[in-house]
This record gives structure tokens, sequence and C-alpha cells, in this order.
């Protein structure tokens, strides 16, 4: 019966194959139709066994294997309409990719082709379609449609997309935390445009290959200040991403007592969830700290900044009030082009068609140039600045670790320490001299107190001129440094002692192994197994006539031959202790990518658009390794358009 078809307006049964081919035969499932439903078993199985019936069943399988049946064309069709779309779809995605990628904003004031207020997105379209004659002809069949007609071309479309690819990088980074399990967090927060507060969330953790990753989720808005705000903010993003404050292993924040509060900062109540979460502060923003408390340890470093800040800098840099780098170029400029400086301001003054006030401000100026003492501290300076930033940009690294900065920390302690050398300061001397217009040090009024009746003493003999500069003065400077370096080295000793002698196994006798292993298991028990101890000491042999690695590179070392699953405790070790972060400079740079997206034009971004864009900036590495097939299925998926259309 599959060949039957009933017609509900006569109320009768045809037979498809006689209807279409039984021209000269009468029959009722071919002509008039069959409706004897009495006999209508008998009947239809006559028909069926009918020579006739047969030949024509024939007849149009023939038919159907020659010119193919209409499923055939509606599939073809269908197929075809398919390509098309992906390919409008392909070129869409690979222009909202581009643009996202590099945080530039995709609408204009209007939607419409030809107009040079279109925005970037459909720039982008009519560039392409200058050199692409698929894209050309479908924005000329489709483009000025209006609303109600699909074209794939329309800011909802990309809205979408811009969604989508977000998701898809933020599954994958969670994807990568779950599988890895130990992270770190790192969080900071700022105000964007329109002075809401962004707290930007960064996670770091390791990678398949053994190399350390830092990578942003999304920022949190007006999360608020206070310690309880920030904890309750960090542990609901978590948890809502599914990731457990289990195998959380390290936090790193600036230096702010909400953050760093050991009683109840937001490290302190992170840490009474999981007491092996360690703190680690920014050691890029202690080194700022380091430097700023070195400025400020006499009066002589403050007027010198303070000139640079007021003075000098329209003439050589502007300075900024947090980052120090601004203060290294300063003090080379000032360096290289102190004669150019000084013969500017002497032209100032001796020109008589400048303001009485800008006469009088480049004469003070040229006063405290002209003195051995600023030349002194130019040159001085220049060399510190120069020595603390190079280090600081080193500890902006991703690549880098805790034991690292503890050797940054050791060095620059042991150069402050040299400087103190007679020798030193006579060449710091000489080259001010060189400088300096003035040779001699500035002399001082010699204060004699009064002496009592009863005083027998001599009377003291006051320093004068290079010892009174170098006691008073050079050597403040050298010793609040190494002071203030000291101190901020000793917040990374700890965590970095019970992990070091893992990158130093080769140097350490058995038994200190073993004492340092069983030390560090003591800690994280959870984590490493009895075994741990012998996995040292047979990586101890191992490494015997291999040269000498540090921990990251023996990270690196471990997964790129295989050998953590032959030292799979110590692979976990090094894992917990990379993964630890040393400084909150992704955040940082994260802020960076907010001033470009949200702008004073795009003040009023959405947050959840925002993020999406962030994460898209920021990322741009796993958004430029998303498959554009995965892409358009996931929007044909979610979308589900129906497009209707004729046959051909």
């Amino acid at each position: 019966m599959e060949e039957k078809v009933y017609s509900e307006k006569k109320g009768c049964v045809f037979c498809g194959p006689c209807l279409l081919f039984d021209r000269d035969i009468y029959s009722q499932f071919s002509k008039d139709g069959f409706n004897d439903w009495k006999n209508a078993e008998s009947r239809v199985s006559q028909h069926e066994n009918s020579t006739k019936h047969k030949s024509n069943l024939i007849t149009l399988k023939e038919r159907a294997n020659t010119l193919g049946t209409i499923n055939v064309s509606l599939t073809k069709q269908l197929d075809e309409h398919i390509i098309y779309w992906e390919n409008v779809l392909r070129r869409v995605v690979a222009t909202v990719k581009a643009l996202s990628s590099r945080g530039l904003p995709l609408r204009g004031h209007n939607e419409k082709f030809g107009s040079t207020q279109n925005g970037n997105y459909l720039m982008a379209m009519e560039l392409i379609s200058e050199f692409d004659p698929f894209l050309a002809e479908h924005i000329g069949k489709f483009g000025q449609c209006g609303s109600g007609h699909t074209n794939y071309l329309s800011s909802t479309i990309y809205e979408e997309i811009i969604q989508l690819m977000a998701d898809k990088i933020r599954q994958t980074i969670i994807d990568e935390i779950k599988t890895v399990k130990y992270y770190s967090i790192i969080v900071d927060s700022s105000p964007d445009i329109s002075h809401v507060d962004q707290l930007s969330f960064v996670i770091r953790y390791v990678q398949e290959n053994g190399v350390p990753i830092e990578r942003f989720l999304q920022f949190l808005p007006n999360t608020g200040h206070k310690a309880i705000e920030l904890f309750d903010s960090v542990i609901k993003l978590l948890n809502s991403y599914e990731i457990e404050i289990e195998n959380c292993r390290g936090q790193s924040y600036d230096n702010a007592r909400n953050m760093s509060g050991i009683y109840s900062g937001l490290q302190a109540r992170i840490k009474e969830l999981n007491p092996l979460i360690e703190y680690v502060p920014c050691s890029a923003d202690s080194l700022n700290l380091v430097r700023s408390c070195a400025a400020d340890s006499c009066d002589d470093t403050l007027t010198y900044f303070s000139l640079l800040q007021t003075k000098i800098k329209k003439t050589v840099k502007t300075l900024a009030n947090t980052r120090w780098s601004s203060r290294d170029d300063a003090c080379k400029s000032l360096n290289s082009s102190w004669n150019e400086i000084r013969n500017a301001l002497i032209s100032i003054t001796n020109h008589l068609t400048e303001k009485a006030t800008t006469i009088n401000e480049a004469r003070s100026i040229l006063n405290k140039l002209d003195s051995l003492e600023t030349a002194f501290m130019t040159v001085l300076w220049g060399c510190l600045l120069d020595r603390l930033n190079k280090a600081s940009k080193q500890l902006q690294s991703v690549n880098i670790d805790v034991s690292v900065i503890v050797d940054i920390y050791d060095s620059l302690i042991e150069y402050t320490k040299s400087l103190r050398n007679p020798i030193i300061f006579n060449e710091y001397e000489n080259k001010a001299k060189l400088l300096s217009v003035v040779k001699e040090y500035k002399k001082s009024r010699n204060r004699v107190r009064k002496s009592f009746h009863d005083e027998t003493r001599n009377q003291e003999q006051e320093l004068e001129g290079s010892d009174k500069f170098r006691v008073k003065i050079y050597t403040v400077i050298l010793d609040c440094l190494t002071n203030e370096l000291e101190d901020r080295q000793a917040a990374y000793f700890l965590f970095n002692s019970r992990f070091s002698f893992l990158g130093k196994l080769t140097e350490y006798s058995v038994d200190e192994i073993m004492e340092f292993a069983k030390n560090l298991q003591n800690v994280y028990k959870e984590d490493l197994e009895e075994d741990f101890p012998n996995e040292c000491i047979h990586l101890q042999a191992h490494l015997k006539n291999k040269d000498k690695m540090s921990i990251l590179q023996l990270c690196k070392w471990l997964k790129e031959y295989g050998f953590y699953e032959m030292y799979p405790n110590i692979d976990i070790a090094i894992r917990i202790f990379v993964c630890t972060p040393a400084a909150n400079c992704s955040t940082e740079r994260s802020f960076s990518c907010l001033k470009r997206i949200k702008t004073y034009l795009r003040s009023q971004i959405k947050q959840e658009r925002l993020n999406s864009m962030a994460i898209l900036t920021i990322e741009s590495s796993l958004l430029v390794s998303l498959p554009y097939e995965d892409i358009i299925k996931s929007f044909a998926n979610k979308t589900a358009r129906r497009q209707l259309f004729k046959l051909k």
C-alpha cells in the first residue's frame, strides 16, 4: 500500500504509479478512484498482482533511478543553501575575530552599507567585498533589505557570535584548570571610565607542557573594597564555574591592607577556607614601594624628585604618580640632555619678551641645576632606577616563580651594599662634576652649641663637602634601600625555602634531601604520597650528570620527556610551586584592555558584553585558535533559523 494515494476531495484511493503511467487501460485505481471498502482487501490485492501495475511500478523505479526523486532535488538545494550561508558566516566570523581580538568597536552611528559612519564591522565587510566577488554579490543582494530579512550582516548576529566565542574561550580555560587540578588566583580592582569599580579575576596554572600561564576570566563590577565583600565575590565566582577552592594553592594581590591583611584581609579569609593557599605579595608592587621609601629617606631626595615632578617634567618627561619607570626615563633624559636643558633655561632667563613669571621659574630651576648636589643625585638615581626598573620588568614576567624573585632581591641587596664602596662614590662624584658647572658642594653654616661652664669636651668637628654628602645623604639612601629590600624579600623567603631544594638536588646530600622532602610532605599531606622522599633521591641520581636546572626548567623537562610518570609526586610539588603567582601584573594588563574597550564613547557598554570583549581581547591567542566550523555549528544549533526558499 506504499504506492496508494488518498484523495480527501473525492474520498477515494488511487494507485500512484498507475495514476501517472496508466493512460490507455481503464482502472478505478488510476481513473475514478477506488472506494469499495467492503471488497477493499481482495480488490487491492488483485490490482497489486496485475501485470499492468507491476509494469507501471517498474517504470516509476527506472524513472527515479534515471532522473532522481523530488527528495534528491530538495536535498541538493538544501545543501547548496547551507553551503551558501556557511560561506557568509565564515566571512562574518573572520571579521568579528579580527576586530574583537584587538578590542576595536564594531558598531557605528548606523548600519547602512556605503555610509562613512557605519562602524568598523561594516567597513571591514565592505573592504573584503572589494576583493571577494561572493561577498560583494551577497551584500548587493541582501545588504539593503532592511529588518525582517535574513542577511547575517546585522549587529544582532555579530553580538551573538561575540558572546558565543567568549563562552567557548572561557569554557576552554575552565576545562584546562580542572584538568591540571592545581591553580592560584590573582585579583585587583580599578575604576573604569564610568567610575564603576571593576575587579579583575585572573587564574594561574601550569599547562600540560609544563609552562605556567595566567588566564583572565572576567571583571566583577562594584564588589566593594572591604575584605568580606571581596571574599564573597571571589568565592561566588569560583562556585559559579564549579572550580574547587580545595585545589587552589596560591593567591597574589597588591600590598593594600584590605587584600594583604594577615588578620582580616582577603588573603586571611581565603586561608581560613584552605590553609594551603599561600599568599605571595606582588613582587613588582613591593619593589615599587621600596623605591618610594628610598626616595623619602632624606630631604635632599624629596627635593630632587620634587624638582623632576613639578619643574622639569614639561622639558624632560612627564612623571606618573604610581609608576617609577617614568622617573627612570626622566633621570636618563636629564643625564643625557643636561647641557641642552641648562642652555634652554639660560635662553629663557635672557629673553626679555618672556613673561616675568616664566623668567623667574626658569631662573629658579637653573639655580637648582647649578649645584653639584643636584648633578650627583641625577647620576646616582639614574644608576639606581635603571637597575631597579630592569629588575621590575623581569618580575612582571609570567614565566617566573618565587625562587626567581628571591634571587633578584638578593642581587639587588648585594648591589646596593656594594655601592657603599668609596671608589664607587668617587666615580659618581666625578661624573657629577662633569655635568655640573659648580664643582664644589654647598657650604653649610656651622652651628656652635653653647658650652656650659662644667663642660670640658673638645669642640665637635662638623663634616664638610664630599664627606658630609656621602655620610648624610649618599649612605642614608643606600641603607634605606637595602633595609627595604631585605624586609620585602622576607615575605617570599619562607615559601621559597620549602621548595628551593628541588632546584638544587645535586648540591645536597641524601640526608639533607630526605629532611627537606619530609618537611614539604608534612605541609602538603593530601597531595604528596609517602614515596616523595624516595623520588627526590632517585631524581638526584638522574640529574647528576646533567646541567643545573631551575624549578621551572625542571617542570618543563619532566613534561617534555614524560618523566612526570616516573616522578609523579615531584611533578605535583613542582606544579604547586610554579602555579603560585609571583606578581599580579596580569590584572594590571587587563586594566589596560579595559581602558581600550570601555572608552568615553562606549561608557554605557553592558557588563556582559564588556566581559565578552575583554576575554576575546586578552586571550586573543585562544580566540585565533578557535575553528570556524565549531563557531558556525554552535551558532546554527543555538539560533536554529529557518529559511524559506523555492525549488529551482
